[in-house]
């Protein structure tokens, strides 16, 4: 195979200079190899490097006829944990170089046949590897160059993580195409706010039987590329589908070797053997003239028009995986996003054969950034073949729950719930549309009554570049969210109202989100399906809220259903809180944090007067009309026990607190456990005798703990 080189030393000087002013790291002597710690980013240079006698005939190095590394440095590094490890060049060098990268056990120079893992292109001409590693163990890693390329510089990632899922076996009944490596990316300039990238992918035929791949007619795969990114975002973490591909059209089939043991060629190109491989470089992948769009492809049957539309289109970014500029930021910071890019396949013969459910992989994907609006995406890490990008979510983040659900095709319905403290809690839903062609356009999640849910949210991916019926891209509108019935709910238009509806159609992963007062339980989700047709909807289970043992009550924002005594002067709250007072028209708020089955439930007043003091009040009988308390309402009564008089700090108190010895159950004679439910408000002081006359009190919201 013909082996070709680009070197350019302003490239280089340029680059080094991006990777910042870290003195050069490596040694030129495995005896005495560079010894670096943890994980992170680690620069080593080169460039005036020798080639050492040690790590030059490793059977495992043999790439392209020669096992040679020139040019190399050594590291030492001792795992800090057990896992397995990414060495990546990817990021953090140069295009103009051509690296080998081996890792060895011990902390000197390597013994003959010792090395754990060798490689020398994985993205482009730079080096990446994974290797198992075991807590306390020490290793040398050897970074230089492929024999005749000159050395190289710049800076390797080094991360602990999972280990990709092995390979299925090559046995499927039928032809069978799976995405087997996400093999490279290219980069292209923005455009008004929208970047965009290629990423590319070598297909493995898993099947018994050849894969069609007829350049001519609609019998050849169709490749979509996909990009999405993981954020923790106001304590809570998200996996949102944050870009997508038109879909390049497959012509011709190599018959590499890959995934399987062995690959029986087709002797034309018009398909892919038994066990045999074909890449499509990000440069076929990214061709714009060769792309076309997703709506004329019925994924769950791989049947899809040809010639596929064709509408005007100009510009670096038409066609391509665009991603908007606001949604990428430079990786690499514990705090940074976290990008994942995944390939996925359609055709023909592999659905006939009820093969198409594992026709996507996924990769991640680091971001550096050259300039102001710009942002360059490389690979980073194995890939995990037969997975969807959202299966990423549970990799990233402990506690997802995910699963499969059938509705015309293949969906993923995501979710977690995320404790945000104060009584708080996240819900974050993911909906994923493999292949399904019934389409998704309704989500609904059950609620509790009383429950109070706040910051409804959406998130979805928009289409482009006229990728759509009768090439009009797909509407953008937002699904709108509501509480109502029992449930928060989205929906988008109906197909009888908008064919071109915002519906998730296959390929594509949309959000669903809101804040809610109580905890987590499995539930039942329910998905309404968008093409008329039998079953309307379909469910599955997941994160939702839970029946709480304690929830507000009593506002007086004028809204409440059961509180039918208005506020004393007129003076209505803000939803969910007490009526208003001189010091803030909002009204007060109580709130409670913890758990009754670990007795550590807390109050939480805010909204009272800036200095002074509270009191918690609580009752063991309710009012649930509203009585006149103050200037405010309070529904609790019966026994009332003043809890605790506390000290305000910016118009918030709590009992119990730092300085507190009892908890709320003792103190309120309801044992944790017995059934009985508590009332609570908490009142203050509201000196202005002209706001309300005559009184000069007010009261928070209430809130009802079960014991």
């Amino acid at each position: 195979m013909l082996r070709s080189f680009q070197r350019s030393s302003l490239i280089a000087l340029a680059f080094l200079a991006l990777v910042g002013g870290a003195r050069a790291q490596g040694s030129d002597n495995c005896a005495t190899p560079a010894a670096i710690a943890g994980t992170g980013s680690f620069v080593y240079s080169a460039l005036a490097a020798t080639t050492g006698a040690q790590g030059q005939t490793e059977a495992a190095c043999n790439f392209f006829g020669s096992t040679a590394i020139e040019q190399d440095v050594w590291f030492t590094w001792t795992a800090p944990s057990t896992g397995f490890v990414y060495i990546s060049l990817c990021a953090g060098t140069s295009t103009a170089f051509d690296t080998k990268v081996a890792v060895y056990p011990g902390t000197a120079c390597p013994g003959a046949g010792s090395a754990l893992a060798c490689n020398d292109d994985s993205c482009n001409f730079i080096s990446e590897l994974g290797f198992n590693c075991t807590l306390g163990s020490s290793y040398v890693i050897q970074i230089g160059s492929f024999p005749g390329s000159g050395g190289t510089s710049g800076a390797f990632n080094l991360t602990i993580g999972p280990p990709p899922p092995p390979t299925p076996p090559c046995t499927s009944t039928g032809p069978d195409v799976i995405v087997g490596e996400l093999i490279d990316t290219i980069n292209a300039a923005p455009v008004g706010g929208i970047d965009a990238l290629a990423l590319g992918t070598y297909s493995c035929n898993i099947g018994n039987v050849q894969l069609n791949w007829v350049s001519n007619n609609a019998n050849h795969p169709v490749i979509a590329q996909n990009l999405y990114r993981y954020k923790v975002i106001a304590g809570a973490g998200r996996m949102e589908q944050v870009g997508m591909s038109w879909l390049k059209h497959g012509f011709t089939a190599l018959q590499d070797n890959l995934c399987c043991p062995t690959c029986t060629a087709s002797p034309v190109g018009s398909r892919l053997g038994i066990g045999c491989a074909d890449p499509y470089t990000a440069g076929l992948n990214g061709s714009q003239g060769g792309l076309g769009p997703h709506w004329q492809v019925d994924a769950q049957t791989g049947i899809f028009t040809y010639p596929p539309a064709n509408p005007a289109w100009a510009g670096t970014v038409a066609r391509r995986l665009q991603v908007a500029v606001a949604d990428c930021e430079v990786t690499g910071a514990p705090s940074a996003a976290r990008y994942f890019g995944e390939g996925q396949y359609v055709t023909r013969d592999d659905a006939l054969n009820n093969n198409q459910n594992n026709n996507s992989s996924w990769r991640e994907v680091t971001v550096t950034s050259p300039g102001a609006g710009n942002f360059d995406f490389a690979l980073f890490g194995p890939t995990f073949r037969t997975q969807s990008a959202i299966q990423a979510w549970g990799l990233v983040e402990a506690g997802v729950t995910m699963n499969q659900v059938t509705g015309g095709g293949k969906l993923i319905v995501a979710s977690k719930a995320t404790a945000l403290g104060g009584g708080q809690y996240h819900y974050e839903f993911a909906v994923y549309n493999m292949n399904s062609n019934r389409h998704v356009g309704s989500f609904s999640v059950p609620v509790p009554a009383g429950t109070v849910v706040s910051n409804i949210g959406f998130h979805d991916v928009p289409y482009h570049s006229g990728d759509g019926n009768g090439s009009v891209n797909y509407s953008g509108v937002d699904w709108p969210g509501a509480l109502a019935g029992g449930a928060v709910s989205w929906a988008c238009e109906t197909q009888a109202v908008n064919n071109n509806a915002n519906a998730i159609r296959w390929g594509t992963t949309y959000n669903f989100r809101f804040d809610a007062n109580v905890p987590p339980q499995a539930g039942t989700l329910t998905l309404g399906l968008w093409v008329p047709g039998t079953p309307t909807s379909v469910t599955t289970t997941g994160d939702v809220p839970g029946v709480s043992t304690f929830t507000a009550y009593c506002a007086g924002d004028g809204v409440d259903p059961q509180v039918t005594t208005p506020c004393p002067c007129g003076n209505t709250g803000a939803a969910g809180n007490g009526c208003a007072s001189s010091f803030n028209a909002s009204g007060a708020h109580l709130s409670a944090h913890g758990a009754v089955a670990t007795d550590d439930v807390v109050l939480d007043g805010t909204g009272m007067n800036p200095t002074g003091n509270c009191i918690f009040l609580k009752g063991d009988a309710n009012v649930p009309a509203g009585l006149v308390f103050g200037d405010g309402l309070r529904c609790l009564d019966g026994n009332l026990i003043r809890l605790r008089t506390k000290t305000l700090s910016g118009g918030a108190a709590s009992f119990p607190d730092s300085t507190d010895t009892i908890t709320l159950s003792a103190r309120g004679a309801t044992p944790v456990g017995s059934g009985l439910t508590g009332y609570y408000d908490a009142y203050y002081r509201n000196a202005t005798v002209a706001f309300c006359p005559p009184e000069t009190f007010n009261a928070s919201n209430g809130f009802r703990v079960t014991w």
